[in-house]
């Protein structure tokens, strides 16, 4: 019974950072779809944020670096970190929705 339900714990965490590796790998992917400049360095900004969140608190679990206050995307408790990565994902679906669009410039 024990053993089983570490099991469970170990493939329970290695689906929640494919999931969570699976996002940042989306979001590092479509910049190169995006054609506006400031549109792609949104998306860097919040990609750099979310990896160091990401990679920190990884780390931090297999104790690879010290323990600080770290939150883990999305799981972690807290009202501020789930804000923050609400905003960055709701700003890179804004802007990969708006990747088409090409402004033109007026003449003069």
């Amino acid at each position: 019974m024990l053993i089983s339900l570490i099991i469970t714990g170990w493939v329970l965490a290695g689906i929640l950072v494919l999931i969570l590796a699976l996002l940042l790998a989306r979001m590092i992917v479509s910049i190169e779809k995006i054609k506006d400049p400031f549109g792609k360095t949104l998306i860097v900004g919040g990609a750099a944020i979310f990896s160091v969140q990401f990679i920190f608190n990884i780390s931090t679990t297999i104790g690879l670096l010290p323990m600080t206050a770290m939150p883990l995307p999305f799981i972690s408790y807290g009202l501020m970190p789930t804000i923050l990565n609400s905003l960055i994902f709701g700003i890179f679906l804004s802007v990969y929705r708006r990747k088409d669009i090409v402004r033109y410039e007026a003449s003069v």
